[in-house]
């Protein structure tokens, strides 16, 4: 009896666990970043990214995703869905913002990676060759 508990107790946390990690891995485990789509010249290979790897280090979405409305971000976590062309970045950065596409992901990723590096945290590459790899 005792064991039966325990193995429906096993087979319930394991589908928590599975669909809530579906969830929050909606995208896909390496996606490729191309701002020069947005900004019609291509200076460096595309960047491919490691997402799961940022999900996996306990990173919250809204530290990378966002929408700002009075200087606070009021995404709805739940628009994440792989394919949702409305949280795309390129959907605000576009070529004709001071903050294009490029400058958006430079300052989002470099940015948080040059912040943890201060924090003396365990941190990705700061330098243009690391990200974007030359084949």
């Amino acid at each position: 009896m005792k064991f039966n508990c325990i193995r429906v107790l096993m087979i319930t946390l394991a589908t928590v666990i599975a669909l809530t990690g579906s969830v929050l891995m909606a995208q896909e485990d390496k996606m490729i970043l191309d701002s020069s789509k947005a900004s019609k010249k291509k200076e460096r290979p595309v960047v491919t990214f490691p997402h799961n790897q940022h999900i996996g280090a306990g990173l919250d979405c809204k530290a990378c995703h966002h929408i700002y409305q009075n200087g606070k971000n009021v995404l709805d976590e739940s628009q994440l869905g792989a394919g949702n062309p409305d949280i795309r970045c390129s959907k605000c950065h576009d070529a004709k913002l001071r903050l294009n596409l490029q400058r958006a992901f430079h300052n989002q990723c470099i940015g948080c990676h040059v912040s943890y590096q201060k924090e003396k945290k365990k941190t990705g590459p700061r330098y243009c060759g690391t990200c974007h790899i030359r084949k």
